[in-house]
């Protein structure tokens, strides 16, 4: 059987809208207490001004946001998978995994 090419755009659009909102609402809690001396706020602001740039550079032609909002969400991200070193293999620790792959494959393909 064929793959279903024309699906794409739609499932592209879904993975993309999807993984944008997972990053801003498992980081808006950060915000209810704005505490600036704490650097995981800082974090957090990086990965929602991110992912914010990453939905809007799927609306461009040019896919230059894309693959930079892409790879600063990949290197946030790692930050926050190996941020208690040395890594154990725990749910919080592969999401952070499966998250990176995902901004990845944004990095490599773009739009």
């Amino acid at each position: 059987m064929k793959p279903l090419k024309f699906l794409d755009k739609i499932a592209i659009w879904m993975l993309r809208l999807s993984f944008a909102g997972y990053l801003i609402l498992a980081n808006i809690g950060y915000f209810r207490s704005i505490a600036i001396s704490d650097f995981q706020f800082y974090v957090a602001l990086a990965v929602v001004v991110l992912a914010l740039l990453f939905i809007v550079g799927g609306f461009t032609s040019n896919q230059g946001l894309t693959v930079i909002s892409s790879i600063g969400i990949f290197l946030v991200l790692l930050y926050k998978a190996l941020t208690p070193w040395p890594p154990t293999l725990t749910d919080h620790f592969l999401v952070q995994i499966v998250l990176d792959s995902v901004a990845l494959v944004f990095a490599s393909r773009g739009n």
